[in-house]
């Protein structure tokens, strides 16, 4: 057993003998190949080098691709956010490129299917170098026009395409057409009192009569305050227009009417018609400006007043509901037909033009009242027959805080009607 464990002793040590050996003899030839070959160095570095010039290539070509998307997106997002339709084609003229508003009328199947046809078209002589406008319109309702301007694309003479822009035009034929009408309006409405001031100062300069030079100023005189009142009116609905000078208030629109009534009561008289106010107590106060509150129910009552015969009445009452009071304004006169109900609050505009005349109106009174309606987040509305007078409202929001307030206070007793006469000298006939 003794002889057994020494042999097992003697082999293991000579096993480790040997491990060492060769440790030894591996560390002398490594260290001898380093020494031997430094190209294998340089060669480990330089992959390492490549490798890392490699990865930046990559990131500067996706940092690139990014940045180009980026851009895509903000010049396809520049373009759909314009209202002008862009259409793009390649040298073959193939469509390559449109935004979302030439989309819309290249995609169309009715009316706007003649737009598309005109853009292929102009696109099409655009490729062959010419710069090309035209307009379509569209008569099926509703009414609606275009104009289609297209141009080469071109690179030192090399022809890349074609591009071509649609623009609705409706809104702005719309807008030239009324601004014509506006100016022959106003230089009728203007022409024809100057007119006969002219006239008149001829005459008067003639003529050494007291008695008809009396009667001719005081003709020149109607003459003079007809184109004050039209100049007067004309800065009123521009200020309306802006929306300028309305100073929002809690108002008691009772007192709003009185005012009105007060204001029309020394011309009903001299017209002989009488004017009724009902006006309830206790009604929710509106948001809005007094002067161009009043001034739109003074407008309906001169309107009112001036189509009604002597003799006649005028009924101007107030009522209130949850979200809205109402002002309404009646009258017994000549009535308004129905097919010119509906362009009775256009600027200039009469139904019957002589009586309007004579009546001393510019034909702006009721547009006054769309405007300041429109202006209060209300509307005006009416309902006539021909022959049987007609009835105005002029619809206005109530005022929220103050509403809530006076809801819950107790009603007032009913104010008394107010009675007074014909209309008044700032009035706008409208029929």
């Amino acid at each position: 057993m003794t002889a057994m464990l020494g042999a097992l002793a003697a082999l293991l040590m000579l096993a480790v003998a040997v491990l060492v050996t060769e440790r030894i003899r591996l560390r002398r030839w490594l260290r001898r190949s380093t020494a031997a070959t430094p190209r294998g160095t340089e060669r480990r570095s330089a992959v390492r080098q490549t490798v890392t010039e490699a990865r930046r290539r990559a990131e500067t070509a996706e940092t690139a691709r990014r940045d180009a998307e980026v851009a895509r997106q903000r010049i396809a997002s520049s373009l759909d956010a314009l209202w002008t339709g862009l259409v793009l084609c390649d040298a073959s003229g193939q469509i390559v490129a449109r935004n979302t508003a030439a989309d819309s009328v290249l995609r169309a199947r009715h009316g706007e299917a003649l737009v598309a046809g005109m853009i292929e078209e102009l696109l099409e002589r655009a490729r062959n170098g010419e710069e090309v406008t035209s307009s379509v319109e569209l008569h099926a309702e509703p009414r609606k026009s275009y104009e289609v301007r297209a141009c080469p694309l071109l690179n030192d003479g090399e022809m890349l395409g074609a591009v071509a822009l649609v623009r609705d035009t409706t809104e702005s034929q719309r807008v030239e057409s009324v601004r014509k009408d506006f100016v022959a309006n106003v230089s009728h409405e203007l022409k024809t009192p100057i007119g006969a001031l002219s006239l008149l100062a001829d005459t008067l300069s003639s003529d050494p009569d007291p008695q008809v030079a009396r009667q001719l100023v005081e003709r020149m005189q109607f003459e003079i305050q007809r184109v004050a009142d039209t100049i007067e009116d004309l800065l009123t609905l521009s200020l309306l227009e802006d929306d300028s000078g309305h100073v929002a208030a809690p108002l008691d629109i009772g007192k709003v009417i009185a005012a009105a009534v007060d204001r029309i009561t020394e011309s009903a008289e001299q017209r002989r018609v009488q004017v009724v106010a009902s006006i309830p107590g206790g009604l929710a106060p509106v948001s809005g400006s007094r002067r161009h509150l009043e001034s739109a129910v003074f407008n309906l009552l001169d309107n009112a007043v001036k189509f009604s015969e002597p003799g006649g009445r005028v009924d101007v009452t107030a009522s209130a509901g949850a979200q809205h009071s109402t002002v309404s304004v009646s009258d017994q006169g000549i009535g308004i037909p129905a097919a010119e109900q509906s362009r009775i609050f256009e600027r200039f505009y009469r139904v019957d033009r002589a009586r309007g005349r004579n009546t001393g109106g510019t034909g702006l009174g009721l547009s006054i009242v769309r405007h300041v309606a429109l202006n209060h987040g209300g509307e005006v509305s009416v309902t006539s027959r021909e022959g049987f007078g007609a009835e105005f409202r002029l619809t206005l929001p109530r005022d929220s805080p103050a509403a809530a307030t006076n809801a819950d206070a107790p009603a007032s007793p009913a104010a008394p009607p107010q009675h007074a006469g014909l209309a008044a000298d700032d009035g706008q006939p409208r029929r």
